[in-house]
């Protein structure tokens, strides 16, 4: 199967691919495969000069050898559909703007198209009216999108307000603002707030930018507060994507980034139907026991069951408040009734993975923990997240069938068809009692339902 990326980062390899014959030799083998003499007529070359030719690309792995049926011929094939220079081989300070140019251009190859995606977002996803008017708070990783969504609103008269909070700005408001400058910031969000009727949050650079004042901490938590009675007042809609798309140049960064938006190009109205028939298996469930290979084993009862549909619906367990890409079924543990061990293979946590790591839970809190990496973070998370730091808030179950469970953002992961994950973080939003300060979750595979 021929790759979507191969990055030509090797001295030997641009020496290969330096000539016009050569690059029009790999074209030619990105459309079809074909023998040395094919590819000998097609170009009107000798078979000793092909061969020569052929050998070389093999040799700087651009190219491969493949096999037809029961052909005795030998023929070749192109590694991928786009070949990419990476000129971070130099000292180039602009690699990231480059980057993010050439991984552009491999999302338009690969036949996704942002105003579609906008366009559905729009209305079927938030269910937009003209006159109605839409919050976009962003950072530049997600501006692509943002920029067709301003246009598609701009046609069905939907008044947008935007505010760009890349890593710099975001940076500036943690270190550089002072107490009175950080508190009128989200005074002014907050009045912003009040106005809209949809508010559409896609900074996933916040990810990235921890805050360790403990006075701005405070402050923002007040501020989140009171964000929450606006959008419950004026019955406010919210959705949320909180990716950052990296910019290193890798195969692994680009696939991950095509998997993400095909996952938000979807039929809503049929990841609706399926998440609607995933929530009706536990609505008469009263104890819920799971095991899993990795070593998992708990129990939790359910309080309650709700619904993120990736769109907003009039159903009796619609989610106050989506994702982006949505699709999940959530379920609030009973106050005291989690307990056991949760073992898995991947969390995710300040915008890092953690590796097997091993929690012990009673009465839904966390009373012990390991991992193999990056413990320290569930300790920051811990001692940051406030006195609900160590709840679980939701156990959530995956139903959108868009998105690939492999070669995708661990963040996203949980919002898979069948993925399990446990989480952490606040559930008052949608009608829960936790108040954590930190949100993170931890990923279950192979899991048994008792």
């Amino acid at each position: 199967m021929i790759e979507n990326i191969f990055i030509v980062n090797r001295l030997s390899q641009m020496k290969a691919v330096s000539s016009e014959l050569k690059i029009k030799i790999i074209n030619e083998l990105i459309l079809n495969p074909a023998t040395g003499q094919q590819l000998s007529k097609i170009f009107g070359l000798s078979k000793q000069k092909m061969h020569y030719t052929l050998k070389t690309l093999l040799a700087a792995n651009l190219i491969r050898i493949i096999n037809i049926g029961n052909h005795k011929e030998v023929y070749y094939r192109a590694k991928a559909k786009n070949y990419f220079i990476d000129f971070s081989l130099g000292n180039n300070t602009s690699k990231n703007e480059n980057n993010r140019s050439r991984i552009n251009q491999i999302l338009q190859s690969n036949d996704l198209n942002l105003t579609s995606i906008a366009a559905n977002l729009l209305e079927h996803s938030l269910k937009m009216t003209a006159k109605e008017k839409l919050l976009i708070v962003s950072g530049d990783y997600n501006m692509p999108l943002v920029k067709k969504i301003l246009v598609e609103a701009s046609k069905r008269q939907i008044e947008t307000t935007l505010l760009l909070r890349d890593k710099e700005m975001l940076k500036a408001k943690h270190d550089l603002f002072s107490l009175a400058t950080y508190s009128w910031d989200f005074e002014s969000f907050n009045r912003l707030l009040k106005n809209c009727n949809v508010y559409l949050f896609l900074n996933g650079e916040s990810r990235f930018n921890p805050l360790n004042d403990p006075e701005k901490k405070k402050i923002q938590q007040k501020a989140f507060g009171k964000s929450r009675e606006i959008i419950k007042k004026n019955s406010i809609r919210i959705a949320m994507m909180e990716g950052l798309m990296k910019d290193e140049l890798t195969e692994e960064n680009i696939l991950s980034e095509i998997n993400f938006w095909k996952s938000l190009d979807i039929n809503y109205n049929e990841l609706t139907i399926e998440t609607e028939r995933a929530s009706k298996h536990y609505l008469d469930l009263k104890k819920i026991k799971i095991q899993t290979e990795k070593g998992s084993d708990f129990v939790f009862d359910i309080h309650k069951v709700l619904c993120d549909y990736g769109s907003f619906t009039d159903l009796p367990r619609q989610c106050p408040l989506i994702s982006i890409p949505g699709g999940e079924v959530l379920l609030i543990p009973t106050e005291k009734s989690f307990n056991g061990i949760i073992t898995a293979k991947t969390g995710y946590l300040y915008g890092k993975s953690i590796q097997n790591p091993t929690l012990e839970i009673v009465n839904n809190e966390i009373v012990s923990y390991q991992a193999e990496t990056n413990e320290n973070l569930i300790t920051k998370a811990i001692s940051e997240g406030g006195p609900d730091a160590r709840k679980i808030s939701t156990i959530n179950i995956g139903t959108n069938y868009n998105m690939n469970q492999v070669n995708i953002d661990p963040l996203y992961l949980s919002r898979a068809k069948g993925v399990i994950s446990i989480k952490w973080g606040e559930n008052v939003s949608i009608g829960g009692s936790v108040k954590g300060g930190v949100e993170w979750q931890i990923q279950l595979e192979n899991t048994k339902w008792i």
